[in-house]
């Protein structure tokens, strides 16, 4: 009878625990990268995945992941998608060089139950191996029964030991924009 009391007990923390996480959707990721000659590009991918849960705690954050496969990125030029993965991400390097993390979400302006509207947040980024604090503006609106998430935010590629991209003379400059759109649902 106790250990019938005990499962039926862990079954209903474990239920409690998932109708409080957030599980990405579909996505559309953008990293826009302006160029030293002027102009930008754009590398692209749809392949965000994770879930967060928030802070048992009661604070803003969240606990949890969100992780894009940059092995994916496309910038529409084959040559350059390779010179991208291969010679500055490094992607082949294998995990912590090919995904980029962000974790330790905090949303600023946010309830965490039912987070909607414009606010911020600050997250930790592990890109190429190395972990550092973003912050970015945020944007969150109910769709049906799950939430559009919109957020953007600077990433500066000497910061995480990302060489200068350059190819006969012509480079991208050291910040880029990160633009995120994805949908989650309970």
């Amino acid at each position: 009878m106790k250990s019938t009391l005990v499962v039926l007990a862990l079954a209903v923390a474990t239920a409690a625990l998932a109708a409080n996480t957030w599980r990405v959707g579909q996505a559309d990721v953008h990293v826009i990268c302006p160029m030293t000659v002027g102009g930008s590009f754009d590398a692209k991918t749809t392949a965000l995945s994770g879930s967060v849960t928030a802070s048992a705690s009661g604070s803003p954050a969240f606990d949890g992941s969100l992780a894009v496969d940059l092995r994916t990125l496309d910038t529409g030029i084959g040559l350059r998608n390779e010179h991208l993965r291969e010679n500055y991400l490094e992607v082949d390097k294998g995990p912590g060089f090919d995904t980029a993390t962000l974790s330790e979400i905090d949303l600023k302006g946010f309830s965490p139950d039912a987070p909607e509207g414009k606010g911020s947040f600050a997250g930790l980024l592990t890109v190429h191996g190395v972990t550092k604090t973003v912050t970015g503006a945020v944007d969150v609106r109910r769709v049906g029964a799950g939430l559009r998430v919109t957020a953007s935010f600077p990433v500066n590629l000497p910061d995480y030991s990302i060489r200068k991209p350059r190819y006969l003379g012509v480079g991208v400059k050291d910040v880029v924009q990160v633009e995120v759109a994805f949908s989650v649902t309970r």
